[in-house]
């Protein structure tokens, strides 16, 4: 598995949460983005907590919202890694940050909007990026639309940031993604869905055999 970070993102549910972690994922992405067809309330995400492996890591998916609720939703749930899929500032990281120093934060950038001065920008308050085909004005992820690879490519190879890699990967182009882009990590999402918000065990276990070759 070339020693790869693996997060599937957009869990709605605890039987979704356990399914994908009887595998050898990292972590899982809980949505909160009120646009998002994913999004999930903080009674289930308790609830998807209370059931997912120590060592499985929760990632809570924000997009421009007030910093007051960011934090009291980590709070409340208890969790320390954020990533955020918005126009959120450095500034506005930073604030996170002083909030608690202990906030693991992953700032996710459009792919064909980034570049490694961008991540420069960003490093001293982010701990890691994610490349996504998102577009800022439509949906904000989970479309199935690929990255511009090449453009992951040249920033991967320019930096020695952690990247991850989003958008539009899927059993069958998960390889050819690793290989070209050399990705820290890569997210996973509709790909391994039989309808939106739902993961098919089929899916994911085709992952984890093209991920084992």
């Amino acid at each position: 598995m070339q020693n790869i970070k693996i997060k599937i993102c957009g869990i709605t549910s605890v039987y979704d949460a356990r399914m994908v972690c009887s595998f050898p994922i990292h972590a899982i992405g809980l949505n909160f983005v009120k646009r998002s067809k994913r999004r999930i309330s903080l009674r289930t995400a308790k609830e998807i907590l209370a059931k997912i492996p120590p060592l499985v890591e929760p990632v809570l998916i924000f997009e421009n919202e007030k910093i007051s609720e960011v934090i009291y939703t980590a709070v409340t749930l208890g969790v320390n890694t954020l990533q955020l899929h918005g126009s959120e500032t450095v500034s506005y990281c930073h604030d996170l940050k002083r909030f608690n120093k202990y906030l693991k934060i992953i700032k996710a950038l459009p792919t064909k909007e980034a570049s490694v001065s961008q991540l420069n920008a960003y490093k001293k308050v982010c701990d890691c990026f994610l490349l996504d085909s998102y577009d800022r004005k439509d949906q904000m992820g989970g479309t199935g639309k690929p990255s511009d690879w090449s453009i992951a490519q040249e920033i991967v190879s320019k930096t020695r940031l952690p990247v991850i890699l989003a958008g539009g990967l899927n059993p069958y182009n998960v390889n050819s993604a690793i290989k070209r882009v050399k990705p820290f990590g890569i997210d996973v999402n509709s790909g391994v869905e039989s309808k939106v918000g739902k993961k098919d065990k089929s899916m994911v276990e085709r992952l984890f055999e093209e991920l084992s070759t």
